[in-house]
């Protein structure tokens, strides 16, 4: 009978062992998955970020409907996955509206392009924030699937309104340097202007229209630089016939 009782309380014992081994198994798989739960979230989280930095550094150019469109409902698209996959995530049903109806809210582009940008702080923003979004538009950047002739679509007119805020900054402030007859200055916005387009990718009708802008630009700067140098040399001589 002692026998039978010591091999029962082995037994019972052993049970234990493995009910306690199958339940620190299933804790550590639950503690694994809600960390990958919890890392997907935390993603989806930095998409949202990213496209709403990005939309609001490029509040002053005139972006496509059509692209912005895509850009809110891709926020659209990851609240709703992170409600798939965090329920408790606090306010997300609120949230999934609010991008819902910004989403619905796009309409046509505001005219007259890109608008001003006082320094060279707002302009490095600006093609920040394109070039964010020109990188989303490269293989999976969104949570949507794009087809590449789509994506190939928005990479150009993202390329574009690239080169018109390089444009828009650096004529003005060329034309600015001019006026005060800062020669040195006028000329190194034209040149950098002209530089970056001349790299910029992909090189379309468009870019090429501000590249030849830039360079009338540049040759109506040599040309006043050289018309004031010679009414400053001719001065003194007129100074003295009439003395």
């Amino acid at each position: 009978m002692t026998l039978l009782q010591d091999g029962g309380m082995v037994f019972a014992v052993l049970g234990m062992l493995l009910a306690m081994l199958a339940m620190a198994a299933i804790l550590n798989r639950y503690q694994a998955h809600q960390a990958l739960v919890h890392a997907s979230v935390r993603r989806l989280e930095s998409q949202v970020q990213r496209i709403s930095a990005a939309l609001a550094a490029l509040s002053g150019v005139p972006l496509s409907r059509q692209l912005r469109i895509i850009l809110h409902n891709d926020v659209v698209a990851c609240y709703r996955e992170m409600r798939r996959l965090y329920r408790r995530y606090p306010g997300i049903d609120a949230k999934i509206e609010g991008a819902q109806r910004l989403a619905n809210a796009q309409g046509a582009p505001a005219t007259g392009g890109v608008g001003p940008i006082e320094n060279d702080q707002a302009l490095h923003q600006i093609i920040g924030a394109l070039d964010d979004l020109t990188a989303m538009m490269v293989g999976a950047g969104t949570l949507q699937t794009l087809a590449p002739d789509v994506r190939a679509i928005f990479r150009r007119e993202l390329a574009e309104r690239r080169a018109e805020a390089f444009a828009r900054y650096h004529l003005v402030q060329a034309r600015r340097f001019e006026n005060a007859a800062d020669w040195v200055r006028a000329r190194s916005h034209l040149s950098r202007l002209m530089n970056e387009l001349r790299n910029a990718v992909p090189s379309t009708e468009f870019v090429r229209g501000l590249y030849t802008e830039a360079q009338a630009a540049s040759v109506a700067l040599g040309s006043g630089r050289s018309r004031v140098a010679a009414e400053t040399v001719e001065q003194p001589a007129l100074l003295a016939d009439t003395a």
